[in-house]
């Protein structure tokens, strides 16, 4: 799917050290080389040196190259952090997706698992580098998702203002087409926002963005179709979809077993008796629990585990274990 929406260059707050700004932009490239329908993901490939910034010293050279087996990666390997774990967290959705819709979901919970306090407060749970994350989660997917409460509680904009990149088509879900009218993504035109409602709701009146589309899937048990809007949405070209919020939303699509990729990013922080965060699929033995294989990154003070759910499985046992590490 091709970005149609405004691109945003606003330089993020605080350091950021020019080889960062270097390969972020790097993979920005890629991913935009990846989407191209010319694109030969069958042959080695270098990324173009147009393509490669040259208004950033770096200190040393590397390039992106193409490899089919592995994807995008960098040359020579990054050996020092956080480059190294940057490039490996984000190269993986630069690549093509090939058919289908590749979902990916992210949520930011306190230590006692809630996304927001009782009154719905979650500006924010997580710090400054979670959210940068976020929009650069945003700038590698076609389409970012976020439930009814969601957009209620939060008004989010849902844009890429933190980073480089361009902002995605904007899907809120609202089955019976009630949310306010007034909120941000139905008028301010930043980016396309998809309302998703029932199909029966989607002959009614109700809110209708501006610059977008309505979007009517079938309902069941008073509950959207999960597995038919993946379907609609890569009819419509979203090869990759980003699901941000809420709980609710992000445990119904891991329940049903549509997420590819699971984000959970904790904060060292007790909210208590607030709203929950992600609830999966009960399990009444422990071995029959869901136990993906899973990288562990620091973010600033917060902790992201970063899941590979096509494997729920895989990281029952690993031989990467390294005892005792401090990691903050």
């Amino acid at each position: 799917m091709q970005p149609n929406s405004q691109a945003t260059t606003t330089p993020v707050p605080g350091p950021q050290t020019a080889w960062e700004d270097a390969a972020w932009r790097m993979m920005l490239a890629a991913a935009r080389l990846s989407r191209d329908p010319a694109f030969d993901a069958t042959r080695v490939s270098r990324l173009p040196a147009a393509e490669v910034p040259e208004t950033v010293s770096c200190g040393f050279e590397f390039d992106l190259l193409w490899h089919p087996d592995c994807g995008w990666g960098f040359d020579p390997q990054p050996d020092f952090e956080p480059f190294r774990s940057l490039a490996e967290l984000y190269s993986p959705l630069c690549a093509p997706v090939l058919g289908g819709c590749e979902v990916h979901a992210h949520l930011g919970q306190s230590l006692d698992a809630c996304v927001a306090t009782a009154r719905g407060d979650s500006c924010y749970v997580t710090g400054p580098e979670n959210l940068r994350h976020l929009h650069r989660m945003r700038a590698l997917c076609d389409a970012v998702l976020v439930g009814t409460e969601t957009a209620a509680c939060d008004d989010p904009r849902l844009t890429t203002r933190l980073v480089e990149g361009d902002n995605p088509v904007r899907v809120i879900l609202d089955r019976n087409r009630r949310l306010p009218a007034g909120l941000g993504v139905f008028h301010d035109g930043a980016a396309e926002t998809w309302l998703v409602c029932s199909e029966a709701a989607s002959r009614d009146q109700g809110p209708e963005p501006v610059l977008g589309r309505v979007v009517g899937v079938p309902a069941r048990d008073d509950r959207l179709d999960l597995t038919a809007l993946v379907e609609r949405l890569a009819d419509l070209g979203v090869g990759r979809l980003f699901i941000e919020g809420g709980g609710t939303t992000v445990s119904a699509f891991l329940c049903r077993g549509l997420v590819h990729h699971l984000q959970i990013a904790v904060s060292a922080l007790l909210i208590g008796a607030g709203r929950p965060g992600l609830v999966p699929p009960q399990s009444g033995r422990l071995c029959e629990a869901l136990r993906p294989r899973t990288r562990i990154y620091r973010m600033g003070k917060d902790v992201l585990y970063d899941m590979d759910m096509t494997a729920p499985n895989g990281g029952e046992s690993q031989d990467d274990q390294v005892g005792l590490a401090r990691i903050g």
